[in-house]
């Protein structure tokens, strides 16, 4: 079935002219909380879809594959499961980049610098929902995309001091790749990401009902939950963080909001501190995102696809 036609079933009438394109980079098979990001684009109307780039990310247990392969047959499961047989899924690089100015090439590279470069005048976003890498290696290899598309990113430790964050430890050398881009760049970092937390009873009472995919989107987040070995004080159990639904928020909600505000891009050292860069181009970093708007909105495309 087409994208279109899963949409269609939500029956209301939107600004298409308004319309903006989206390629989305995640690390789908690390954590729960990826595929419900990944479908809640899908989802918005007002986001052209145009690939969905499969990321590496940190090997938590042994296997046969690269976690980036991982990434991308969960990748195919879900779109499965959201009934859309039209979104390319693209394979992203295997690892993190050798060193800050490394162009290795992957499908996602080659489709990202691709779209950009195509003559369409609606704005591009890359919504990151794990490491830089793949966005950093299209910038080293293409440079001169970087005027024609905005990074949104989750990932970083909160400001001013900086320090390891999970999604900038993934690839510390293409964060520093793309901070020091042409690239606008929107950074929601540790602090506003983390604020996303929802109850399993929530997501049983409000997903779980949605069709194939609200099952599907619940019974993966309970198997994570029941198998996760992370500490208590991390994961109790009966509670999750969506950390990667921020991007929507940050491309639905209004710039008027107040709730970011623009810096010089910071030095990052090898110990991920940020440092000052007086000469850096400017950055939005957020300090908060609606989250009742954001799981509202989720909760509300969820159930008008199913109907």
């Amino acid at each position: 079935m087409k994208r279109e036609d899963v949409l269609s079933r939500m029956g209301i009438r939107l600004p298409l002219h308004k319309q903006m394109r989206v390629i989305v980079s995640s690390d789908v098979k690390n954590e729960a909380d990826d595929p419900f990001a990944i479908v809640h684009q899908l989802l918005t109307p007002l986001f052209d879809v145009r690939g969905i780039i499969a990321a590496h990310f940190e090997t938590k247990a042994p296997g046969t594959e690269t976690t980036m392969e991982q990434s991308y047959r969960e990748l195919e499961k879900l779109l499965a499961a959201a009934e859309m047989d039209d979104v390319p899924a693209l394979r992203g690089c295997t690892a993190p980049l050798a060193s800050d100015g490394d162009a290795p090439r992957s499908e996602g590279v080659d489709f990202l610098i691709a779209e950009a470069l195509r003559d369409d005048p609606r704005p591009l976003y890359v919504t990151v929902q794990g490491a830089l890498t793949d966005v950093a290696a299209a910038l080293n290899r293409c440079p001169a995309i970087g005027e024609k598309l905005t990074v949104v990113w989750i990932g970083g430790f909160p400001y001013p001091q900086g320090g390891p964050e999970f999604n900038l430890m993934q690839d510390v050398c293409a964060a520093r790749a793309v901070m020091a881009s042409a690239a606008a760049v929107w950074q929601i970092p540790l602090n506003v990401y983390s604020a996303m937390e929802v109850s399993m009873a929530e997501l049983a009472a409000r997903v779980r009902p949605c069709g194939r995919i609200g099952r599907y989107l619940y019974d993966q987040m309970e198997d994570y939950n029941l198998h996760s070995d992370e500490p208590w004080e991390l994961r109790k159990g009966e509670n999750w963080c969506l950390g990667d639904s921020p991007v929507v928020g940050a491309l639905l909600q209004c710039a008027w909001r107040g709730n970011f505000h623009t810096q010089a891009a910071p030095l990052i050292s090898d110990d991920m501190r940020y440092l000052p860069n007086p000469g850096g181009k400017e950055i939005r970093v957020y300090d908060a995102v609606d989250v009742r708007m954001i799981l509202e909105d989720m909760y509300a495309k969820l159930a008008l696809c199913r109907a």
